[in-house]
């Protein structure tokens, strides 16, 4: 499995917004500026095939009008799309707030599926969709691809909470949120990766979603278990 880190950071940053991408066809998440992320790196946003989204805040989606009508002009028509069940109206509307006289086009052109099933196959890996705690944002999910026996996680958006212990236990790599200092209700800090990272010493915590203060912080620290990304980080699993 390769993972690339796309982005690292929360908005208020000059690093890029959280998302990953798996193989080069599995993108998690596709927020503000993606598409301008994916082209600095040398990766073409139209040979990417599959979108598997944690939520809908703006930060996660707001760049899949400009993928959907950039694949759309492109001879590589396939476009699948994970996520919870309210995605296709949310991707729909701001598609056609962005371009109003050609989003409807761009998908009906396109071999668009939506899937909001809680277990599903993306090219060899059986995923698994995870409820995670994200504030008022609701449903807020994380997911499990597993191959063999090797299971990489990504949280999202989330605070502590119980299936982030369940992904941090089943997990040899886990890609999650540790925005602040000190956690809240609607996303990890400090405080709870150190807490996982004694308690799972197997599992190696890749962070994202950082505010600058974080990012300063973690470094300092130097945890074994954790790993703090640059934007386009690969990952090798």
């Amino acid at each position: 499995m390769k993972i690339q880190v796309i982005g690292t950071g929360s908005m208020w940053t000059k690093y890029n917004s959280a998302c990953y991408l798996i193989d080069d066809n599995i993108m998690i998440d596709f927020p503000n500026g993606a598409c301008k992320y994916l082209y600095r790196l040398d990766i073409i946003p139209n040979t990417i095939n599959n979108i598997v989204l944690t939520h809908f805040h703006g930060d996660h989606y707001f760049d899949m009008p400009f993928y959907i009508l950039n694949k759309s002009k492109s001879e590589n028509k396939d476009v699948n799309i994970f996520c919870s069940k309210e995605g296709k109206k949310k991707i729909n509307k701001i598609g056609v707030l962005a371009f109003p006289n050609s989003f409807k086009e761009a998908c009906n052109s396109l071999n668009l599926r939506y899937y909001f099933n809680d277990n599903f196959i993306i090219e060899d890996y059986k995923v698994e969709k995870v409820l995670v705690k994200h504030g008022r944002m609701k449903p807020a999910f994380g997911y499990i691809f597993s191959k063999g026996n090797i299971c990489v996680g990504f949280t999202g958006d989330t605070s502590l909470c119980e299936n982030v212990e369940f992904l941090s236990s089943k997990c040899k790599y886990l890609f999650c949120d540790c925005m602040l200092i000190k956690g809240n209700g609607k996303h990890q800090g400090i405080d709870n990766l150190e807490y996982l990272s004694k308690k799972y010493p197997n599992c190696t915590f890749v962070v994202s979603h950082l505010e600058d203060v974080t990012r300063e912080k973690l470094n300092e620290m130097n945890i074994q278990n954790i790993i703090v990304p640059e934007d386009g980080k690969i990952i090798k699993i």
